[in-house]
């Protein structure tokens, strides 16, 4: 072989060789960084079901001191039965979370087994074709709550000594805290699903609504192991290649999404939106099984109604879940308050959104219920109560477009030059109201400011309720204060909380209650409650009447 020739195969060989190298580098480098995510993965759920069964440790706690708290002298019947009942549940307690833990690990296995391709063949597959320990935490969840009623119920009729008032709030309590750990624990539909349940004192007793206020505002976040792979999926590239800066700490986390502080390459600071892997298919199946857990619920105890939270949530979720829904729903919202400036609706980013991802412009503020935050803003909380009451009867009675999620981790605070402005944040549930239900909520406004209750009665109905003929009064203007703020008759007149007798007497008078008002009403619960924090003193009516007026 001549000398030339020779020289060009051995660099052609070495080409090869070289380029081989690097591939098989490549492709080295790649799987040892999916089994570190994979690694990251596992051990972000791991802590994740430690926490689960951390706080079954302090719910086991809790429990445990209330019904020793309970005992009075020397035990008795009614003592020992008490305690029966803590065993009892206790047992199903520690069933629950041991299931919700595995649920988290499950997790972990379904979202990295892709990493894992070349190593454990069809392991993705095989996860998510296993039975999920969702459904099981959700049927041990409601075993254990039937029977605690049920066995209270029946050793009443039988024995009715044993059972004292103090029996009922335990098992209440108890109750409650079940709910709030399985809905902290799966997320997603669950805490929906709570976080409407606490806005209904006609469908749950008063410490189921105290307790599952809690889930309003505060939500665990997912590990950044697995929402990174969630963001680059939805851009359809690496995360350093869309943006300059991407924080891996989320600013807020919900039930459906989280929110990234993140930077483009321009320099323009944005807050990134995305749904969690798989919640979509995660919440349909935890509404099917919801639906036959209430069907049974139904038919053993008849007096029950959950359905109406099933009705409302596969209502909601589909809007919640479509982005790009809601990025439609920000500009019609922008541009129908665009004429104040003490509002602010931040701007969506065009060029990445999709169903499931969603930018916008970054805005701070300090949170609406931040008393002390306001006033070292300089921000006076009397005047912010005005202005939360004005702008909301504004969007309902002129604007028909309706930010229908105000709870205060979605409502900020900026200090402007002319006052307060108001940012409005999170719009899954801004919706363009049904101009009739303007027009009946607006004839509600007015008859409750004349005190004419028959036209008040008259008008309610028109909204779609159905209402007992034999309405009360003092049900009448609970229900306004449900639906429109005011008072709801919270204090009896022992000056004691009433809520729980408020919430049976208002759920055996009403029958159906249309999703549209049920989630305006829901709305202005909140902004109720916030103003009430804000100024307890201001005269709500007075305000929502002028714009009603001016309609």
């Amino acid at each position: 072989m001549e000398p030339d020739a020779l020289t060009r195969f051995y660099a052609e060989v070495a080409k090869n060789l070289s380029r081989s190298w690097l591939e098989a580098g490549s492709t080295v480098f790649a799987a040892n960084r999916r089994l570190t995510d994979a690694a990251q993965g596992w051990g972000d759920e791991a802590r994740a079901a430690a926490e689960v069964l951390t706080r079954a440790t302090r719910r086991s706690g809790e429990e445990t001191r209330d019904v020793f708290g309970t005992a009075d002298g020397a035990p008795d019947a009614a003592s020992l039965a008490r305690f029966g009942d803590l065993v009892r549940a206790q047992t199903f307690l520690w069933t629950a979370a041991n299931l919700s833990a595995a649920e988290r690990l499950g997790r972990a296995a379904s979202a990295r087994g892709e990493t894992l391709p070349g190593f454990v063949p069809g392991f993705s597959e095989l996860v998510a074709s296993a039975p999920s320990p969702r459904v099981f935490v959700l049927g041990v969840v409601a075993m254990d709550l039937w029977v605690g009623y049920a066995a209270l119920r029946e050793r009443a009729r039988l024995m009715p000594g044993l059972v004292r008032e103090d029996d009922w709030e335990l098992q209440h309590r108890r109750g409650a805290g079940r709910v709030l750990d399985a809905a902290a624990a799966l997320g997603g539909t669950l805490i929906k699903a709570a976080q409407f349940a606490s806005s209904r004192p006609d469908l749950l007793p008063a410490p189921y609504i105290e307790r599952l206020s809690e889930l309003q505002d505060r939500v665990p976040p997912q590990p950044w192991s697995l929402m990174e792979g969630a963001v680059e999926r939805e851009i359809g590239r690496p995360i350093r290649e869309a943006f300059e800066e991407f924080e891996r700490e989320p600013v807020a986390s919900a039930s459906i999404a989280q929110v990234y502080r993140a930077r483009l390459s321009n320099g323009r600071r944005v807050a990134v939106k995305v749904q969690y892997p798989r919640i979509a298919q995660l919440m349909e199946a935890d509404l099917a099984a919801l639906e036959g857990i209430f069907e049974a619920i139904s038919r053993l105890e008849p007096s029950i109604s959950l359905q109406p939270i099933l009705d409302y949530l596969r209502w909601t979720l589909p809007m919640e879940l479509d982005f790009r829904r809601e990025a439609k729903a920000i500009a019609d919202l922008k541009n129908a308050m665009s004429h104040r400036d003490d509002v602010l609706v931040p701007e969506v980013v065009e060029g990445m959104n999709t169903e499931r991802l969603l930018v916008m412009e970054f805005v701070e503020g300090v949170k609406v219920t931040d008393r002390e935050g306001l006033i070292t803003a300089g921000i006076d909380p009397r005047r912010l109560a005005e202005l939360l009451i004005e702008i909301y009867a504004e969007q309902l009675f002129q604007r028909s477009v309706f930010h229908a999620d105000p709870h205060p981790g979605n409502l900020f605070v900026q200090s402007g030059p002319n006052g307060p402005v108001l940012v409005l944040l999170d719009h899954g549930l801004t919706v363009s109201v049904p101009p009739e239900l303007v027009a009946a909520m607006k004839e509600a406004i007015e008859a409750l400011s004349e005190g004419d209750f028959d036209a008040l009665t008259g008008a309610l109905q028109k909204t779609g309720l159905d209402l007992d003929p034999d309405l009360d009064l003092d049900t009448l203007l609970g229900l306004v204060g449900v639906l429109l703020g005011g008072d709801r008759g919270e204090e009896s007149d022992g000056g004691g909380t009433d809520l729980g007798e408020f919430g049976l007497s208002l759920g055996a008078s009403i029958g159906h209650i249309p999703n549209d008002l049920l989630l305006v009403g829901r709305a202005i619960g909140l902004i109720d409650g916030i103003t009430r924090q804000l100024d307890p003193d201001l005269d709500t009516i007075s305000i929502v009447a002028r714009y009603a007026q001016e309609a």
